[in-house]
C-alpha cells in the first residue's frame, strides 16, 4: 500500500480549509504543515486539522523536504509564482482557480511542471460536484446524443467581493466577474462538451455598479460579462457571470444546460441534474433524473490529485487545460475591449 502523500497547505482561508477537509475525507493524505501570514490562522488551521508544522512564509513550506505536495490557495497573483516555485522544488501542486493572471503565466506554470516532472492541478472543484459527474456520465452513455451547445453563468444580483481588496484590482486578481465566477461555469461547461479547442470568442463586459463601492475603493475591473465562444467542429458556449445585475432574484446563482441532438440537461435543478428526452411535437420531455456518485466536491477532487500523485490517472484539469481556459479568458477581455470577434 502506497505512503501517505504528505500536505502542505499555503493559505489557511476557507480555501485552505476546504482542500484540508477534501484531503482528510478522500484518505491517503498527511496534513504536515500550513504557511499563512496570520498567526492566528495557522493556529486555527493547526487544532482543527491536527497540522503538526507552521510557516509565516510560503517558500520556508515549499522548501521542507518532509512535504510531498503543496495546496496554494492565495490570492490569483501569487497562484503562478508559487506553484512555479513549488514544482522547482519537486513538489506536487494542486491550485485554486484561476491557474493564473494571464496566458503567459500559465505557459510557464506548463514548462516548469514538465521540467519538474510533478503533478500540477488546478482547483476548478465544480467539475467534481455530483450533479456535474452525473452529467458527464450521462454525455458519455450517449443519452444526450452529440452535444453541440452549452449555457453557463453565474450570475450574483448583489455580491460584490470587496473583503480584501484584491478582488477588484486587475494586477491582483487577473480580473473582475468573469474570473472569479464566470471561469468555473466556463470549466464545467467545457469539460461537459468534451474540452473542444477554442476558436474564437465575441463578449461584451461592463461596470455599472460603481455606486456599491466604498467612495475610497477605485475598481478596474467589470462586475459583469457575457461571451459566445465558438469551437472547432461547430460547438459553441454562452456565458454570463455577475457580481451585480438587476434581474429577477431568484436568478441568482449557477445554471449550466447542455444541448445535444438527442436530448438535454440541466445540470443544475432542484431535484438535481435532470436529463431530458423524447421530445413530443410540442416541446414535452421525459425527465430523468441523474444518479449521483457517492464521492462529490473536494474529496472527489483530492481523490484525483492523490491518483495523478501515484500515476494511475493524468490531471483532469492539468498545465494544458489551465493554458487553454486562460487563452478563452484573455480572449473575452480583448474582445470585451475591442468590441469585435477575437481569433483564440
Amino acid at each position: 500500500m502506497a505512503e501517505a502523500t504528505r500536505i502542505g497547505i499555503i493559505g489557511g482561508g476557507w480555501p485552505g480549509k476546504a482542500h484540508a477537509k477534501g484531503y482528510q475525507a478522500a484518505g491517503g493524505f498527511k496534513l504536515a504543515a500550513v504557511a499563512d501570514l496570520i498567526p492566528s490562522r495557522r493556529k486555527q488551521m493547526m487544532d482543527e486539522f491536527g497540522i503538526g508544522r507552521e510557516y509565516a512564509d510560503a517558500r520556508e513550506l515549499i522548501d521542507d523536504r518532509e512535504i510531498d505536495a503543496v495546496s496554494i490557495c492565495l490570492p490569483n497573483d501569487l497562484h503562478a509564482p508559487m506553484s512555479i516555485a513549488a514544482l522547482k522544488a519537486g513538489k506536487h501542486v494542486i491550485c485554486e482557480k484561476p491557474p493564473a493572471i494571464s496566458v503567459k503565466e500559465s505557459r510557464q506554470i506548463e514548462a516548469a511542471a514538465a521540467k519538474a516532472g510533478r503533478t500540477i492541478l488546478f482547483g476548478m472543484q465544480r467539475r467534481f460536484g455530483g450533479n456535474e459527474q452525473a452529467a458527464r456520465q450521462a454525455i458519455d452513455m450517449g443519452y444526450a446524443g452529440n452535444v453541440y451547445h452549452a449555457r453557463a453563468g453565474w450570475t450574483r444580483t448583489r455580491g460584490i467581493p470587496l473583503g480584501t481588496g484584491w478582488y477588484i484590482d486587475k494586477s491582483k486578481s487577473g480580473g473582475g466577474a468573469m474570473v472569479d465566477l464566470g471561469l468555473p461555469m466556463l470549466d464545467v461547461a467545457w469539460h461537459l462538451l468534451g474540452q473542444p479547442v477554442p476558436v474564437s470568442v465575441f463578449a461584451v463586459a461592463h461596470r455599472r455598479f460603481g455606486d456599491l463601492m466604498p467612495k475610497e475603493v477605485t475598481a478596474d475591473v467589470e462586475d459583469a460579462a457575457f461571451a459566445i465562444i465558438r469551437f472547432e467542429g461547430g460547438q459553441s458556449i454562452e456565458l454570463a457571470a455577475s457580481w451585480a445585475l438587476n434581474q429577477p432574484p431568484s436568478q441568482n446563482g449557477a445554471t449550466c444546460r447542455v444541448y445535444g441532438d438527442q436530448g438535454g440537461i440541466d445540470v443544475y435543478t432542484g431535484s438535481g441534474a435532470i436529463l431530458h428526452r423524447g421530445f413530443s411535437e410540442k416541446g414535452e420531455s421525459k425527465e430523468t433524473p441523474l444518479k449521483l456518485p457517492k464521492t462529490v466536491g473536494h474529496p472527489a477532487l483530492m481523490r484525483h490529485f492523490r491518483e495523478c500523485i501515484l500515476g494511475t490517472a493524468v490531471p483532469m484539469i492539468g498545465p494544458k487545460e489551465g493554458v487553454l481556459l486562460m487563452e478563452m479568458i484573455e480572449g473575452i477581455y480583448r474582445s470585451a475591449e475591442s468590441g469585435k470577434s477575437v481569433q483564440i
